[in-house]
């Protein structure tokens, strides 16, 4: 049995590109003290991410996801060390830098700007990650908490116990996370509310979340939600943007030519301050009854995040 291999040293190209057996990597894999995955969205596909959890399971491994694989595991589940790749300082800080074998599955090149290879690194195309499970040994052993992890959290969290206008981002996503994350989705343009839904959103199931990582794609938040809908006609969807620009009124029209409702928050300097009761009270409605609303957020919490992690750096290619 053979799977693509693509060794990499820091700072190296791919080393290797041919056919090697499962065994090489299982024996790479085995002797890694320290190994950290890194999964891009390519690994969040259904015919993968069983076989990533599986291996991450028996490996004893933790997962560090690029925003475009949020949801390979639920925000809470032990392998979840932090969603990266929108900052400077997410590889390092997320603990690739104290890594002895970075474990690559499925990324993609506009989720990874910053320096991200600061160990060697073997790549495994997706649909080996279920062979891969079969043939590792099983290993017992403690899985560190990233200092990125924890101190995203103390910012995140410390949000949700604000209830005051403006409402800090995180109050915001939480609210996303309340009403949307059990079956619904929520999608996001590039911007200051993708960059919120991608970094702090709490992701419980696969597929909730959509933040694209093309920075031309605007438009994209209400075309995500208006195929959602047309798939599942029930389904509670909410595209999130910064602005109603050409390109998002322009799906919006059709949308609604295809009779497909896309409710849009949009997060605006200028949009409404509401408190906490007020702003969920009308998410609910909104996602209910389709429409289009503002809202401002306190904009103070992004130094917290910036001091946490670094300059942002998603959309910058």
């Amino acid at each position: 049995m053979f799977v693509e291999a693509q060794w990499r040293l820091p700072g190296s190209s791919v080393v290797a590109g041919t056919l090697r057996p499962i065994e090489d990597y299982v024996k790479r894999i085995d002797v890694a003290e320290r190994p950290v995955v890194l999964a891009g969205p390519g690994a969040a596909r259904e015919s993968a991410v069983d076989g990533l959890r599986r291996f991450a399971e028996r490996a004893s491994v933790g997962v560090l996801n690029t925003w475009g694989a949020k949801g390979v595991f639920d925000w809470r589940s032990r392998h979840h060390l932090a969603t990266v790749g929108l900052q400077a300082w997410d590889f390092e800080r997320g603990g690739l830098a104290d890594a002895d074998l970075i474990i690559t599955s499925g990324l993609d090149e506009h989720e990874v700007l910053a320096d991200w290879q600061l160990a060697p690194v073997v790549d495994v195309p997706p649909p080996s990650l279920a062979l891969l499970a079969e043939h590792i040994a099983p290993r017992e052993r403690d899985i560190a908490v990233p200092p990125l992890r924890a101190e995203l959290a103390s910012v995140t969290q410390a949000g949700w116990e604000r209830t005051d206008a403006p409402l800090p981002p995180t109050k915001v996503t939480q609210h996303y996370s309340q009403v949307l994350g059990d079956g619904g989705l929520v999608a996001a343009d590039p911007g200051t509310a993708g960059y919120w839904v991608a970094r702090t959103f709490a992701t419980q199931h696969l597929g909730g979340v959509h933040v694209t990582a093309n920075r031309d794609h605007r438009g994209f938040a209400v075309v995500c939600c208006m195929v959602a809908r047309q798939t599942d006609p029930h389904r509670p969807v909410l595209a999130v943007v910064d602005a109603i620009d050409d390109a998002t009124a322009l799906a919006l029209e059709t949308a609604t030519r295809l009779g497909v409702t896309v409710p849009v928050e949009v997060w605006s300097d200028d949009g409404e301050g509401l408190g906490a009761d007020a702003h969920l009270a009308r998410l609910r409605k909104l996602v209910r009854d389709g429409g289009q609303a503002t809202i401002a957020t306190d904009p103070s919490q992004l130094d917290e995040m910036l001091e946490v992690a670094g300059p942002i750096v998603a959309w910058t290619r």
